[in-house]
């Protein structure tokens, strides 16, 4: 059943008409009605702060998305820090894994089917790839931060990424990481998965998959082999 636009404005969805009620703030009351009561007057501020473009606001808007839990609310705070483009990546980078519990925490019992890159799970993560290749340089200093947590969710953006924008220099950090984290099997599988984005991880995979005896990490090795396979054949399709 189609919801009622109260109940979409419970969840943060505004109109036209309710934006141009705000058009007129300052930077300073936008700010404010970040922290709002109405879910409605905080996604109107998120918009309305991209116009400012005012790098105070980057900061903020992460606190506010770190808080908020209105779905619409939530869309716009991403969309307002994408906006932001490389210079919200710093505070972006700190706040992987720190948002939510809808990150892997094990394995996934069942093979990801399609031919393209499964989409982070983390929201920070999602906000990181649509910023796209300037976040390759902090993610990959990520790798080495000591935090498994959050070298887990960097290892998803950094496989996004790479897996749509070719950037072989920066395989070698993923394969040091899959070393240094041997004994980590969630972050094994999550390097294997990414290692799909650089065809030159063949050689690195099939040894691999004589090493290692979870075979569920030889199925994702068997994986990421073929689809750099139909890259190399240039047999690939989002499609098949």
């Amino acid at each position: 059943m189609k919801s009622t636009e109260k109940q979409l404005q419970t969840r943060g969805y505004f109109s036209s008409r309710v934006k141009s009620e705000f058009a007129k703030k300052t930077f300073d009351e936008l700010i404010e009605l970040l922290n709002s009561k109405s879910a409605v007057e905080r996604t109107v501020s998120s918009r309305l702060i991209t116009k400012t473009k005012n790098p105070k606001s980057i900061p903020l808007l992460c606190l506010a998305l770190e808080k908020e839990r209105k779905l619409y609310t939530k869309i716009e705070i991403c969309n307002s820090l994408v906006s932001f483009g490389k210079s919200a990546l710093p505070e972006l980078v700190k706040l992987l894994g720190k948002i939510g519990n809808n990150q892997h925490k094990h394995i996934p019992k069942i093979e990801f089917k399609k031919n393209s890159y499964p989409l982070p799970r983390d929201i920070i993560a999602r906000i990181i790839i649509r910023i796209g290749e300037d976040a390759l340089p902090l993610l990959t200093e990520n790798l080495k931060s000591n935090d498994r947590i959050k070298i887990s969710e960097t290892i998803d953006a950094i496989g996004y990424i790479c897996f749509y924008n070719k950037q072989d220099d920066i395989m070698l950090n993923l394969i040091d990481c899959y070393k240094y984290y041997s004994e980590n099997e969630l972050i094994k599988w999550k390097i294997i998965q990414a290692l799909s984005a650089f065809t030159e991880s063949d050689k690195f995979l099939n040894k691999e998959y004589e090493l290692i005896k979870n075979d569920r990490l030889k199925q994702e090795i068997n994986r990421s082999k073929n689809l750099i396979k139909k890259r190399n054949t240039g047999s690939y399709t989002e499609t098949d």
